[in-house]
């Protein structure tokens, strides 16, 4: 595996440091991602991404900025791949408590 990191800023504008990473993988799954047409860098991460979230290991806002998304943008790729929203019964609590003003 190789890796190497690219990232910086441009003008007022800032944007993730990226890793480059080479993998081998089995030729079964470079099948698999080649008939789902996922053959680009970008689609891959966001394939990962949306596991992460899927597994908690992200939180939605997180994983939005990762994938230069709005939150809205993220949900729509969640729900391509038929990940539920991690929103749990604190969550709505919270939304509800918000909204009446407490």
């Amino acid at each position: 595996m190789r890796f190497g990191r690219k990232g910086g800023q441009t003008g007022a504008v800032s944007y993730h440091a990226t890793m480059e990473v080479t993998l081998s993988i089995p030729d079964e799954l470079a099948d698999v991602l080649h008939d789902l047409d996922q053959r680009d860098d970008r689609a891959l991460v966001v394939e990962a991404v949306c596991g992460l979230y899927s597994r908690r290991r992200l939180s939605a806002g997180k994983a939005a900025r990762l994938l230069n998304m709005d939150r809205l943008q993220f949900q729509q790729e969640l729900g391509k791949r038929e990940i539920p929203i991690n929103y749990s019964l604190e969550d709505l609590k919270h939304d509800i408590a918000f909204a009446r003003g407490q």
